[in-house]
């Protein structure tokens, strides 16, 4: 049975590294006994990045570079980070207790079932959270064992470790995305005891909804409609440039009567998103421990845009906020002061990363 690779304890001083497709995000986080403090943030925007590198820095790749910067800036090397897509799948699961070695090879079956492709072309690392943890012997109870599991493609993994590699960075630990944003949640504290809460983390090239409710049984799915393909159907729709059209999303020097001509075609974006995310809310909706979700939490970069969010958020299925973690856990006042901060919606993956290893390594 293989592991995800790197889904084995790292070192307390890891970063958390979220690779994206427009901007690399990292954080860094101190624990003491009970209590955690963010420490550091970095933020390298693609295309604020010359095409060539600059002296010093290892290659032209502007992911690898935008890591570079990252690891720069916090002075830290070794990074956990994550993957999600079409490539990634996370379950839960339900066995009869069952002895380590069959439970690997029950867990390898179970993947077959549901893996979007071939088990021989990807990793899979599971965790046991109820019932015995595999070593049943004789004698020992017959409780039934229930956790989830998460498999990734080969090809996404080592994507993700070559880009480290030239970026200077060691990914010394994979994870996924949805996982690592219900950690952040769970250390903002802002779910209610007997609430289901929604994560729905908006980025350029997918969309990650993550539920958690009592039962601690994650459901992760991820949708591939994003921040570019609303963009891209509004480019198609007017007629308008992209670099325009996002820009005018963004907020950054939007021509008021481009907002309201691309505003149909905004609400028809939108209105794909919303549907998508409705179907996925109505499938958890179909398990038999799947309670209505209570509230959703909106992140992500793309939430940052005051136009989309105003679109989007009546659209959506249930009770929605923004939701920024750096308003919410302890920063230390350089973390404050930094430019980095003002994308703190954006910082749940990373920050979620980084506080999952401090739990692994302390608790």
């Amino acid at each position: 049975m293989k592991s995800l690779e790197g889904f084995a304890l790292g070192a307390p001083a890891l970063i958390g590294l979220d690779i994206g497709t427009t901007a690399v995000k990292a954080a860094r986080i101190r624990r003491k006994g009970r209590h955690i403090l963010v420490t550091g943030l970095a933020w390298a925007a693609l295309d604020a990045l010359e095409a060539v590198s600059p002296e010093g820095s290892p290659v032209s790749d502007k992911i690898a570079l935008a890591i570079w910067r990252c690891v720069k800036i916090l002075r830290n090397d070794a990074a956990v980070c994550s993957v999600s897509g079409p490539d990634v799948a996370v379950r839960t699961f339900e066995f009869p207790a069952l002895p380590r070695k069959e439970l690997a090879s029950a867990m390898e079956l179970e993947a077959m079932q549901v893996c979007p492709f071939e088990i021989s072309e990807g990793a899979v690392a599971y965790q046991v959270l109820r019932g015995p943890t595999g070593r049943v012997g004789k004698g020992e109870s017959a409780e039934r064992m229930v956790g989830i599991f998460a498999a990734a493609k080969n090809t996404m993994i080592r994507r993700h470790k070559e880009l480290c590699e030239q970026g200077k960075a060691r990914c010394v630990v994979v994870d996924v995305d949805g996982l690592a944003l219900l950690n952040c949640l769970e250390a903002c504290n802002l779910r209610n005891e007997g609430e289901a809460a929604l994560v729905l983390n908006i980025g350029s090239a997918c969309t990650n909804v993550a539920i958690i409710s009592d039962d601690g049984l994650p459901f992760v799915r991820d949708i591939v409609y994003a921040g570019d393909h609303i963009v891209s159907h509004i480019c198609r729709s007017t007629g308008s440039p992209k670099k325009t059209v996002a820009a005018a999303l963004a907020g950054s020097d939007a021509d008021p009567a481009l907002l309201e001509r691309v505003q149909p075609s905004l609400k028809e974006a939108c209105s794909t998103l919303a549907d998508r995310v409705s179907e996925t809310m109505r499938y958890y909706g179909t398990r038999q421990s799947g309670p209505a979700v209570d509230r959703i939490f909106l992140c992500g970069g793309l939430s940052q845009s005051w136009a989309v969010a105003d679109v989007l958020v009546p659209m959506l299925p249930g009770e929605t906020q923004l939701w920024d973690p750096l308003t919410i856990l302890p920063c230390t006042r350089s973390v404050r002061r930094n430019k980095a901060a003002e994308h703190g919606p954006a910082f749940a993956v990373a920050l979620g990363l980084a506080l999952r290893m401090l739990r692994d390594v302390h608790d």
